[in-house]
C-alpha cells in the first residue's frame, strides 16, 4: 500500500518503521507538500496535526488515517466519515506509550520534589547537603482520569509506596482491584485533590476537560502540593496556574505539555524556579516507537485483508457515508 507519514519528523523513526512496513511504499512529507502528495496516498499516518475537510479533498485515494499515538483532537472525524475514510488511533497502554509517559511523570515528580533547580545552583556554589527535598514514600497522589495512562500511573505510584486517590467521570467496578485509597467522580474534584501531595491529570483534551484545573481546584490543593501534567496543556488554566505559583498557593508545577507547542522559551512560567517544562517527550522512547509502529503496521495489514480495524474511531459505510464506531 502507499503510506504517507505526515511530517519529515518521521524520518527519524525510520529504523522502527521500515522493518514492520516491509513491502509497502513509504513517504514522509510535511503538510506544505500535502496538496501535491496526498493524492498518492492510501494511508496517512499522522502526528498531532490539523486534518480537516479541505485538506482531505486532496486525498481521493485515502482509505485510512492512522494517528501515531492516542490523541485525535486535530482530526475532523465527521469530515473523514463523510468521505468514507477510516480513522484509528493507538491505545497507549500495552504499546509502550502510556508506560513511558507514566515513567516520565515519576521523573517530573521527583525533579520537583527534590528541588532540582536549587540543586543545580548549589552544585555551582559548591554547597553540599542542600536543599532539603520532599520524598514520595508515604505521600498521597491524586490521579485525575483513570484510562490507560491513569492506570499506568496508579501502578507506578503504588510501587513507590504512595497512597493514591483516583478521579474519573465514570466509576467502574473494575477500579476496586486497583488498590486506590479513595475513588471520586469529577464532580468531587476539589475534595479529591485536598490533602494530596501530588496531583496528576491524565485526561485527553476535550471541551469537558479544557481548563479543568482552574483557580477553584488550585485553591483546594495544599500549599505544599505539586501539580504534574503529562496530559494536555489546556487541561490547566494558564492564568490561574501562574497566579497560584506566584502566590505560592501550590509548591510547584511540572509539565511535558504546553498550551502552544513548541513552548516559547521566554514564557514567564519558564523563568520560575518551581516550574519544570519538557518538550513533549514523555512518550518518545524506543519502546513506544517500536510498539506504535507495530500497531499501525498491523492495522494496515488488516486493511489490506479486509479485516476489522483495531481501535477504530471512524469506519467506512459506503451506503450511508462513514459512521462512528
Amino acid at each position: 500500500m502507499r503510506i504517507l507519514f505526515g511530517g519529515k519528523v518521521f524520518e527519524r523513526l525510520w529504523e522502527y518503521i521500515e522493518p514492520v512496513f516491509s513491502g509497502h511504499e513509504l513517504r514522509a512529507e510535511n503538510e506544505d507538500a500535502f496538496p501535491e502528495v496526498l493524492s498518492w496516498a492510501e494511508v496517512l499516518v499522522a502526528r498531532p496535526m490539523k486534518i480537516h475537510g479541505p485538506l482531505l479533498d486532496f486525498g481521493p485515494n485515502l482509505r485510512l488515517i492512522h494517528q501515531w499515538g492516542t490523541g485525535v483532537e486535530g482530526i475532523d472525524l465527521k469530515a473523514c466519515a463523510a468521505r468514507n475514510i477510516s480513522v484509528c488511533n493507538v491505545p497507549s497502554r500495552g504499546t509502550g506509550n502510556a508506560e513511558s509517559v507514566a515513567e516520565f511523570a515519576l521523573l517530573l515528580m521527583m525533579l520537583l520534589a527534590r528541588r532540582w533547580s536549587r540543586c543545580r545552583e548549589n552544585l555551582e556554589r559548591r554547597r553540599l547537603h542542600a536543599p532539603r527535598g520532599t520524598g514520595l514514600w508515604r505521600k498521597r497522589a491524586c490521579v485525575i482520569g483513570l484510562g490507560d495512562l491513569g492506570h499506568c500511573l496508579v501502578e507506578r505510584l503504588l510501587g513507590m509506596g504512595m497512597t493514591v486517590r483516583g478521579v474519573n467521570r465514570t466509576l467502574r467496578d473494575s477500579y476496586a482491584s486497583w488498590n486506590l485509597e479513595d475513588l471520586y467522580s469529577l464532580d468531587c474534584l476539589t475534595e479529591a485533590v485536598s490533602e494530596c501531595d501530588f496531583v496528576l491529570p491524565a485526561l485527553p483534551s476535550t471541551p469537558e476537560t479544557r481548563y479543568l484545573i482552574n483557580a477553584r481546584i488550585l485553591e483546594a490543593m495544599k500549599p505544599e502540593a505539586f501539580l504534574v501534567n503529562v496530559a494536555r496543556g489546556d487541561v490547566v488554566h494558564p492564568g490561574d496556574l501562574e497566579k497560584a505559583l506566584l502566590e505560592k498557593s501550590i509548591a510547584g508545577y511540572a509539565t511535558d505539555v504546553f498550551w502552544n507547542e513548541p513552548a516559547d522559551p521566554e514564557h514567564p512560567l519558564l523563568k520560575l524556579p518551581n516550574v519544570i517544562v519538557s518538550p513533549h517527550v514523555a512518550g518518545v522512547t524506543d519502546i513506544s516507537n517500536r510498539g506504535i509502529a507495530s500497531y499501525v503496521a498491523a492495522n494496515v495489514q488488516r486493511l489490506m485483508m479486509g479485516e476489522p480495524l483495531l481501535s477504530c474511531l471512524v469506519m467506512p459505510n459506503t451506503e450511508q457515508g462513514g459512521v462512528f464506531s
